[in-house]
């Protein structure tokens, strides 16, 4: 085996010796060119793909730290009020006429079909209602959750349920609003 080998070198030595100057100018420039397209594809392009996927994962994880420390900053803000008193509110306002109140402001008072106050066994000290609304518009829907999430009563929607009305495509909602503190 060794010797078919070394056969197979003499011959190719032999040939190589055989060619021009010219001829071995072109094989020589074809065998870099080879050993070129060998390192760029089998090394250089897989490193620069893995070092743009490092460097898009770095830039994924920051974006997310940030909002993380954004919304840790936004959380401790929220505590250092409560514990304040700032976010103190008048005992003598409910979250039933709150919530009765924005209705009305949005015009779709009319379409309640029920409003009832909801005993949450986790946390009784949190006062919530529960609230249906009949063929609302998607609009008014949007201008209430809002309005109730951007109250200065610390209030939020804990639990949202909308349902597709068929026959005039507005929508069917159940809302079930907290208030905090």
């Amino acid at each position: 085996m060794q010797q078919k080998i070394k056969q197979k070198i003499q011959q190719a030595a032999q040939y190589l010796q055989g060619l021009t100057k010219r001829e071995k100018i072109v094989l020589a420039g074809l065998g870099a060119l080879l050993a070129v397209f060998v390192v760029m594809g089998g090394i250089v392009s897989p490193v620069m793909s893995f070092q743009a996927k490092l460097e898009k994962s770095v830039a994924t994880g920051d974006e997310k730290l940030r909002k993380v420390y954004e919304l840790s900053a936004r959380i401790r803000e929220a505590q250092e009020k409560v514990r304040s008193g700032a976010l103190s509110q008048p005992r003598n306002v409910t979250l039933f006429g709150l919530v009765e109140e924005l209705a009305s402001r949005l015009r779709v008072n009319d379409r309640i079909e029920y409003m009832k106050p909801v005993v949450d066994p986790a946390d009784a000290a949190r006062e919530v209602v529960e609230l249906k609304i009949r063929s609302v518009y998607q609009e008014d829907l949007i201008n209430l959750l809002y309005d109730i999430e951007h109250s200065p009563y610390s209030m939020g929607v804990k639990r949202l349920d909308i349902k597709r009305v068929d026959k005039d495509s507005n929508l069917d909602v159940t809302i079930q609003v907290v208030r905090y503190g």
